[in-house]
This record gives C-alpha cells, structure tokens and sequence, in this order.
C-alpha cells in the first residue's frame, strides 16, 4: 500500500502509514490483549474484560496539537519538521497529512510567510549549543472556535526582536508566546522561562460542554474528533463522595464528572494547567471542584486530610508516559483508601501501565473490570488504554455489551 504521506519512512512521526486503517486497528487490539492478559482473569488475552478498539472518526488530519523542530543545515537549508529516524537531521514537511489543515496553514504563514524571522533556526545536527536561534516550535489549536496558541522556544533571542515579529503578524486569533532554553536545557521543547508577546493571551477547549480558557502550554489531547468519546468512556457511571483526578491536567475528567461527587480534587504539577481550572471556577463559580498545584505524591501524603481521604470512593490517574512511581503505587494501594469503589488507570504507555497493574493487582488489591484500548494516534504504534480497576473482593462481571463504548469510525 503506498503511503499517504511523501516523507514516509525518513520522519521518525509515523511508523504504520503504509498499513491500510482496519490492520493499524487490528494490530493494537491484539498487542493490548497479550500484553495485559495476566490481568484480565481466566481466559487470557480471550478474557471478556478486554473490550473493542475504539478508533478515530479521522486517521489523518486528527492532531489538534503538535511540537515541531526548526532547522538549518550545514548548507544553510531551513526545515520545519521532525527528526529522521536514529538522527538529528530534521526532515522538511511542509504538508504534514496527519496535522489539522489549520494547522498546516498557520506553519506556511508563520514561518514561511512574508514576514521576517526574528532570529535563523537551530542547526540540531551540531553537538554544541548555538544561542541565539530559533529552536521549536508548539502549537496547540482549538478546531472550534478556529483559534491557536504557538510557544517559539529559541536558545536567547533579542526580546525586542521577537516583539517586533509578534506585532506583524495577524493574531486576532492567535496567542503568541516565547520560551527561552538554555544549554543546560538539552532537548527540551519547552521551559520554565516563557512569556506572552501577542494577540490572545488564551486558547478555548471545549470540553464537558464548558469552555475553558487554556495558554499554549496546557496539555491539550492531541486528537480532537476522538477527545469527546475518550472522556465520556473514562467518566461514565462514576458518582460517590470524593474523586481524585490526579494527572488531571486542566480537568477535562473532572468537569466531565463533577455534578456526581461532593467533591472533586483535581491534581497536577502543571501551574498552567491547574490555574486554567481556577479561571473556570472562578468564572462559572463551580461548586465542588477543588484545583491543587502539586506532586502527586505530595498530594496524597501531606495535603490530603485522613477524613477526606476515608471518603475517597473513585480515583482517576492519567501519569505521563513513566507511568506511577512505586511511591505512587503504594498510596492508591486498597489499604489506604478505604472506601474505594473503582480506579480508573489511564495510560498512553501499555509498558509502564503493565508494570503498575502488576503493583496495584493481586491479593488484596484489585481487579481489572474493562480494559479499553483507544486509538487515539492513528499511523503510529502508540496506543491508549483505559483499565478500570475494582476491589478484588466487588469484582463484577464486565459490563454489558450494551454500556461498552462502541468504535467511533468503522475500518474498511
């Protein structure tokens, strides 16, 4: 089959394009299955609790977000692009299939529009650090409301400079923002040192039916037209007392799921994050939901009051790719939350969610009730899963066929 994208084979971006849409599907499902059949009861990788693949409304044009490298060579030829595969060299891709077309668009006229650059790119082939260049470039867009918010991260370039190619450009809806990366950065994207320089100081994300103002460097998910269905699946049938979002980023999950607690604690290390859930409390004066800047860990050792922690009756954690830490582990263990009812795991790595399920099952832990795979980057291997955990001792069957989230886009 003949890939749908020229660059094919040299971008490290997408290693299954050239696999028809219903083998990408196949394929997951069945690597999901026999990596976490030792958790899915009598019937292994046949178990029930295994549920279908839900896949994207689009394998192409889905990513609503992105994180590009700007590039020059040794020849002076500039690129906007990834990594090839094993390098450093940055492979040029004007057009890239898998991006939203606005976002496509938004590249050619940013960085390769009639407006001069500020600063050259980064020559990323080069071992030694090179300041005053242009480095990344991030870009999260709201399909929406037809908005976006770019990050410029660049190793010390002039500030007036990057003012006075911010106030060119056409940012009625555009957030225009800088990140400085020092030598000690490495290969970071994104630093702790960013700043506004122009047009909309926030980017709107629907979600849960709300609106909620975001800066560029909240975590967006990538796919947009799968976002809807991944949140309705891991917040349905979910009502108690108190439920901890923790990874919770902005809240998606938590707004999602408010109306059904008393309250809602959402967790996350990310200030921008958490303080784009205080805008929208303060806006909408939300009762029950609760936001915290903090470590996890932190959270749930020094922050969390022994009776708020006897009510805790679901938990939703969203780790990073790393997954829990053993500390982590430990704290969501059965014996220290009492009146739990479920633990949702959701993971975009089946490695680590593999090793921590190991940690969190068994005797006197819990047991896996739905494990849900989503196909949430299409073209690529990677895989999101969603396991729902119960007590060992209330495990149930699986649910229903009828209450199963049902594939969002048929494979032909």
């Amino acid at each position: 089959m003949k890939a749908a994208c020229a660059y094919f084979r040299k971008c490290s971006g997408c290693t299954k394009l050239a696999f028809p849409y219903v083998k990408q599907v196949r394929d997951k499902e069945q690597q999901i299955r026999r990596q976490l059949a030792r958790f899915a009861g009598p019937g292994g990788e046949a178990a029930p609790v295994f549920q279908t693949l839900v896949t994207s409304p689009l394998p192409l044009g889905y990513r609503a977000s992105t994180k590009l490298c700007l590039a020059v060579d040794a020849f002076g030829r500039r690129a906007i692009g990834l990594y090839e595969r094993a390098s450093k060299h940055v492979v040029d891709i004007p057009n890239c299939p898998v991006h939203h077309p606005e976002i496509n668009r938004l590249l050619a006229r940013l960085l390769a529009g009639n407006v001069p650059l500020p600063a050259p790119f980064y020559n990323h082939e080069k071992r030694s650090f090179q300041p005053g260049c242009l480095k990344f470039v991030t870009i999260r867009l709201s399909p929406e409301r037809h908005q976006a918010g770019i990050v410029l991260s660049h190793t010390g370039v002039d500030r007036r400079a990057l003012e006075d190619w911010a106030r060119r450009l056409d940012t009625r809806n555009l957030a225009v923002y800088e990140a400085t990366l020092r030598k000690t950065d490495a290969d970071l994207v994104l630093s702790e040192d960013v700043r506004h320089l122009a047009g909309l100081t926030h980017v709107p994300y629907v979600v849960a039916g709300r609106e909620l103002q975001l800066d560029p460097l909240a975590f967006f998910q990538a796919n947009f037209a799968l976002t809807g269905p991944f949140v309705e699946h891991i917040t349905a049938d979910l009502a108690g007392q108190v439920l901890l979002d923790l990874y919770g980023g902005f809240g998606a999950y938590s707004f999602s799921a408010l109306a059904a607690f008393a309250r809602v604690y959402l967790v996350d290390g990310n200030a921008h994050a958490i303080e784009a859930a205080q805008r929208a409390n303060a806006v909408d004066g939300i009762a029950g939901l609760t936001p915290v800047h903090a470590y996890v860990e932190n959270f749930l050792t020094t922050r969390l009051a022994a009776a708020e922690r006897a009510r805790v009756t679901h938990v939703i954690v969203n780790p990073p790719r790393g997954g829990l830490s053993s500390k982590a582990c430990q704290l969501l263990a059965r014996r220290q939350l009492p009146a739990i009812e479920r633990l949702t795991y959701v993971s975009c790595n089946p490695e680590t969610l593999t090793r921590d399920l190991a940690a969190l099952t068994g005797p006197g832990g819990y047991t896996a009730e739905s494990i849900t795979p989503f196909d949430m980057f299409p073209q690529t291997e990677h895989v999101e899963v969603v396991c729902k955990l119960v007590p060992t001792r209330q495990a149930m069957r699986p649910a229903d066929a009828s209450t199963r989230p049902k594939p969002t886009a048929k494979s032909k």
